[in-house]
């Protein structure tokens, strides 16, 4: 926004838009959930992230209307994978714990969370040094060949990852079959240590 696009008066405010609209898209996207199943959600979720990023590709300089479609767009889609991934998190626990008879669901969460702050710092320090030797530099008059590699980077790299992501979702056997099977165990086995103990 502020090196490609040419207005960095909008980019603080482009980034809170799309936080807002990613709130308000949590109740679509879980209703979306108890309709598809999560797991089919969170492949949808990651697809429909893959177009919009390749959609930048088409953002030219001072062109506003498409670039806030797609902040938009981006804010809307980025509530299936907050919600969906987390949830998918909390099957695999139920898994765990079928399995092991221990309750792991917080290291779970924390693997999460680390390996989500991991992926963060990882694409900060992927990206800067691509668009860097790519020519593009920070604050500077930029050649249209530097512009260029920038819009490239930032739109192709976020739509492999996510092309990337909704492969190893679509492999990812613990599906709503598997998990309900798996509560049903869980619930039998639960009752059953509560049950009294029968009377001698």
């Amino acid at each position: 926004v502020s090196a490609y696009v040419g207005r960095p008066d909008l980019a603080a405010g482009l980034f809170l838009l799309q936080f807002i609209f990613g709130v308000f898209a949590g109740p679509i996207w879980l209703r979306v959930g108890y309709r598809l199943g999560k797991h089919r959600t969170a492949i949808i979720g990651e697809l429909v992230q893959v177009a919009i990023n390749l959609g930048l590709l088409a953002v030219a300089p001072k062109a506003l209307p498409l670039l806030l479609v797609l902040t938009v767009a981006q804010g809307l889609a980025q509530g299936s994978g907050n919600l969906m991934l987390r949830a998918i998190v909390s099957d695999v626990a139920d898994k765990q714990r079928l399995e092991t008879g221990e309750d792991r669901t917080g290291l779970l969460f924390s693997i999460f969370s680390l390996t989500s702050k991991a992926a963060t710092a990882t694409a900060v320090g992927v990206a800067l040094p691509l668009v860097g030797a790519l020519g593009f530099r920070p604050g500077a008059a930029n050649t249209a060949e530097a512009l260029l590699g920038l819009k490239l980077v930032f739109a192709l790299g976020p739509a492999l990852a996510h092309a990337v992501s909704a492969a190893l979702l679509a492999g990812f056997g613990l599906d709503e079959r598997r998990h309900g099977a798996i509560r049903q165990a869980l619930d039998a086995r639960d009752a059953a240590g509560a049950a009294p103990a029968p009377a001698e």
